[in-house]
């Protein structure tokens, strides 16, 4: 038989292992909202892309959005906007949606309240300063949630914006892995994660171009997330 204590480490263990698996799902959150694809049966989807601004590959994502003529979603990291602030100041320009993936980039799950809070309030006051709407939607970084997080959304009134669809391009070796992973995974609504930052994004910018396109020519309308969410709501 177990002893107390082995009882007692094994609930331990299964109880570390339940909290992993609670900050890493994307499908649950204990507090607050979260979203990761909208509700519809209109044929729209919101690319969005974490860890920038991040030239020169932000700016030649920019470059294929405006020849497409679509409007994407930046999560973006606050020390990079600072490092960074034209390549920010133009995605505000030109139309695109800035959201907050926090100032440092550290995964916010065992990090206490008043930390979370500043990482949060040092990109939101940044982004306002470019022009940023009142309203900036954030993204947990790393996808990672568990309780404190979700708990200091909740209070800040925000929404979680993960996603629906993961081609995992920092890692694929081709454009083509990324945009065949897509296509297969993407509906109506969905919240598609890419990445301009984190390194050389070249396989995200083509990959882009290419998968753009493919989504046109089945129907698909681009919008931010804002716009996405909008819908869901019934706002025009």
């Amino acid at each position: 038989m177990m002893t107390s204590f082995a009882l007692l480490l094994l609930a331990l263990l299964l109880l570390g292992f339940g909290f992993k698996k609670l900050a890493e799902t994307s499908k649950f959150q204990l507090f607050g909202e979260m979203v990761t694809q909208v509700n519809t049966e209109e044929k729209v989807v919101a690319l969005t892309y974490d860890d920038g601004p991040n030239p020169p590959y932000t700016n030649r994502l920019m470059e294929v959005l405006e020849q497409f003529g679509v409007k994407a979603t930046f999560f973006v990291i606050g020390h990079l906007v600072e490092e960074h602030s034209q390549t920010a100041k133009d995605l505000q320009l030109q139309g695109h949606e800035l959201g907050n993936h926090s100032y440092s980039h550290r995964r916010l799950v065992s990090t206490p309240k008043a930390v979370i809070a500043d990482e949060i309030h040092q990109t939101d006051q940044l982004l306002q300063k470019l022009g940023s709407p009142s309203i900036i939607h954030f993204r947990a970084p790393y996808g990672y949630k568990r309780i404190r997080l979700p708990w200091m959304l909740a209070q800040l009134k925000k929404i979680n914006v993960l996603w629906n669809v993961d081609p995992r391009d920092y890692q694929a070796e081709s454009a083509d892995a990324v945009v065949e992973h897509v296509l297969e995974q993407v509906k109506p609504g969905s919240i598609v994660l890419l990445h301009d930052g984190g390194g050389d994004r070249s396989v995200t910018v083509e990959a882009t171009a290419r998968l753009i396109p493919h989504l046109q020519q089945r129907g698909y309308r681009f919008q931010t997330v804002s716009e996405l969410l909008a819908l869901q709501a019934g706002l025009p």
